[in-house]
């Protein structure tokens, strides 16, 4: 499984705690530029494939957060608030996981597809 988190969603979940949030706290292995639009894009995405590059994804659930969110991995200083706001307003989920339906490369600044058009 590969975990996805866009940088609206980090910038969405930081305002709701009054804070700017490291995207290093959620441990994803892609991070998706998006701007604009509704909070948290990658709820949408569920079920449909995403191109990256020369790769090909297929998102297939939310990702289900634990307390490992709440411990900053720069200071390892633990903050509760940030679970249980996602468990709160998000169903403890943040962000998704998916499936690789077709290998190949993928680079920093890759533009995003989601079934052809732009994610």
């Amino acid at each position: 499984m590969v975990g996805v988190l866009t940088t609206q969603t980090l910038a969405a979940l930081g305002a709701r705690l009054g804070r700017e949030l490291d995207v290093q706290r959620f441990r994803p292995n892609l991070v998706v530029a998006a701007t604009g639009g509704a909070a948290f894009p990658e709820d949408r995405w569920v079920g449909a494939v995403l191109r990256i590059g020369e790769a090909r994804m297929r998102i297939d659930k939310r990702d289900q957060r634990c307390v490992m969110v709440n411990i900053d991995p720069t200071t390892t200083e633990r903050d509760p608030a940030i679970l249980r706001a996602i468990v709160a307003e998000r169903a403890a989920c943040l962000g998704v996981y998916g499936s690789t339906v077709g290998p190949g490369r993928v680079a920093i600044g890759d533009p995003v597809f989601l079934e052809g058009r732009p994610a």
